[in-house]
């Protein structure tokens, strides 16, 4: 499914160069703003979809937006290690749902291949006849400045549905998969096993007193889970909550204190919080 989403958002991306612009608009268009605006004037008069116009919007600044900005931080990557029994490994992907998982020997900066889930199924009756070494596929290393623009062209040219993002000392910073680049223009995707968590899947408790939330997250449900009492008339997300409390959108790997929890943004973009981690501090 994402590939073929991913191959779309290409096309789209495809339009929107200098040449086809001037095209289409004549000495129009000299900034992105006037182009935002042309859109906007196009949908309000019926040219296209009013619904449209986000998505369009959206393809506009995916050309500002770099690896770094969307992946998923180092500590948070689910690995499975090079000597991981068959079992450990299917306890991994069923604890997950991941459907990918990097393999690493000894330590994440040792990234030795990318295991599909999928392969794992035939050896479930014949565990002994596994070997992890010859189920790898070639993992792909991208720097953490790469645009991600550049980074669909070069996924979809690989058929390559998860990138290895590297920092400037070759050190993992994290990963970039194709689910996320395709979600920094359509939005969240839940997909089924997001769904298993049921009505909480928005937070999640790691251990006591520490829960992952999702951005999207209604404040609503996370005082219902952590008996907290985060409330605004204002906002009605987590992630909306953070950013008008700060009075910004906050980085990755930015940490600070909101109402007696200690709260670390584990993925944002220039447009929102898609992940943090909460923390409340004992009484």
């Amino acid at each position: 499914m994402y590939g073929y989403l991913a191959c779309s958002i290409w096309k789209i991306m495809k339009l929107f160069n200098n040449k086809v612009l001037q095209q289409l608009f004549g000495n129009q268009v000299n900034n992105r703003q006037q182009l935002v605006e042309i859109l906007s004037e196009s949908a309000k008069a019926g040219i296209f979809d009013r619904d449209s116009l986000p998505l369009l919007e959206a393809v506009l600044q995916f050309g500002d937006m770099r690896a770094k900005d969307i992946l998923l931080p180092r500590h948070e990557v689910d690995v499975i290690q090079l000597n991981n029994s068959v079992d450990e490994i299917i306890k991994l992907i069923i604890s997950t749902g991941h459907s990918r998982f990097p393999v690493v020997d000894d330590n994440i900066n040792d990234v030795v291949g990318i295991f599909h889930s999928k392969d794992i199924v035939q050896y479930i009756l014949n565990p002994g006849e596994f070997d992890l070494h010859s189920l790898l596929r070639q993992p792909l290393f991208v720097p953490d400045i790469k645009p991600i623009d550049a980074l669909l062209y070069e996924m979809r040219v690989r058929h390559s549905h998860l990138a290895i993002v590297v920092d400037e000392f070759t050190n993992v910073a994290g990963i970039v998969t194709l689910e996320m680049i395709v979600e920094q223009i359509i939005g969240e995707i839940d997909d089924e096993h997001d769904a298993i968590d049921g009505e909480e899947h928005g937070v999640v408790e790691l251990q006591a007193g520490i829960y992952r939330v999702k951005g999207f997250c209604g404040l609503e449900q996370f005082n219902n889970v952590t008996d907290s009492s985060w409330i605004d008339d204002k906002v009605e997300s987590m992630g909306g909550y953070v950013c008008k409390y700060l009075g910004r959108i906050p980085q990755s790997g930015e940490s600070f204190v909101i109402n007696e929890y200690e709260v670390e943004i584990i993925q944002a973009d220039s447009r929102k919080i898609s992940s943090l981690i909460v923390k409340k501090f004992p009484k």
